[in-house]
């Protein structure tokens, strides 16, 4: 009797690794489903990379204007490109540059609009060439992983978008999915095969999870090479939880939806309750990091997911499957 109990138990699955894979299989023939699972990190990195360009050729240029000939020499020496000119505060009221000098009595004066690390070397060498008594000692620059404070919200933000359009995609491809199954007897011919109906919903939320894991993960890692993120292993664990959850929203509103109500009523169903979790774990993020999916909304707000998001997650997925095992489903 034990004997014959394990080897059910061996049967399930291998039934459910291998009903898995071929929905993996089905989902990565769809362009449409490989489009959506590339896009989100590819269009993240070039808004960074166009942002950062356009700082750079606009903002982060070392120009700067001058109106004393003695500071051109020692100021390019610097790797500044001076432009001599008899008023350079005027370029720098009409937001023309960035950085100015000029003359007030006896002494010079730096301006600037922006600040950052050029403003600290331009001062810098200016002391020197005026023999200040005391001088600027300018530190290395930050490793590459080490964001600032006022940095960190910013990368959050990219980190949480990212998230959220894969727990959007998780929606829409577990919801989907489903429905395609079910319209072209996919979902028929499988619901025959010898094995346990409750199989056939674990092996689409163990698909999805595969598919979408290493997807979000891959693109997270691209966005995070151009600008370090703060707490990107967090971000990851919120966001593939929050996915994975919303894709086991989308498959029990498909499963409990009639035939006839097509795709857009639980689509639209799935979608607003996730974003309607999302922003109660905003507001609410002492308690929503405890609960998946809210625990997203809660990330936004400071608050990653704790890990008690992780064992809620697989009762929700197991109770959807029994849902599933109950029900007809065609």
């Amino acid at each position: 009797m034990a004997l014959a109990a394990v080897q059910i138990r061996a049967s399930n699955l291998r039934a459910l690794v291998g009903l898995s894979f071929s929905v993996v299989l089905r989902l990565l023939r769809e362009g449409l489903v490989v489009r959506a699972l590339v896009w989100p990190g590819l269009l993240t990195a070039l808004s960074v990379f166009l942002s950062a360009s356009y700082t750079v050729a606009w903002k982060g240029g070392q120009y700067i204007y001058v109106s004393e000939p003695e500071l051109v020499a020692p100021l390019e020496a610097d790797g500044f490109e001076v432009t001599l000119m008899p008023n350079p505060e005027t370029m720098l009221l009409d937001r023309l540059s960035d950085r100015a000098v000029w003359r007030e009595g006896d002494h010079l004066v730096l301006g600037v609009t922006l600040a950052e690390s050029f403003q600290s070397r331009a001062e810098a060498r200016l002391r020197e060439v005026t023999q200040e008594r005391w001088r600027l000692d300018l530190p290395p620059p930050p490793k590459r992983g080490e964001n600032t404070k006022e940095l960190r919200p910013i990368t959050g933000v990219i980190a949480g978008i990212v998230g959220l359009l894969f727990t959007l995609y998780g929606v829409v491809i577990g919801t989907g999915a489903l429905y395609r199954d079910r319209s072209s007897g996919v979902l028929e011919s499988d619901l025959a095969l010898p094995v346990p109906r409750w199989i056939h919903a674990a092996a689409r939320l163990l698909a999805l999870a595969v598919v979408l894991g290493p997807a979000m993960v891959v693109s997270l890692l691209v966005v995070d090479s151009l600008l370090a993120m703060h707490q990107l292993g967090w971000w990851m664990f919120d966001g593939f939880v929050a996915a994975v959850a919303g894709g086991t929203m989308g498959v029990a509103l498909m499963a409990r939806a009639d035939a006839k109500r097509g795709f857009s009523g639980p689509l639209s169903q799935a979608l607003m309750m996730s974003m309607g979790l999302i922003s109660l774990g905003y507001w609410q993020a002492d308690y929503g990091h405890f609960l998946p999916l809210v625990s997203l909304g809660s990330a936004f707000a400071s608050q990653h997911s704790s890990w008690t998001v992780v064992p809620l997650t697989l009762m929700l997925a197991t109770a959807v499957a029994v849902d599933f095992h109950r029900r007809e489903c065609l």
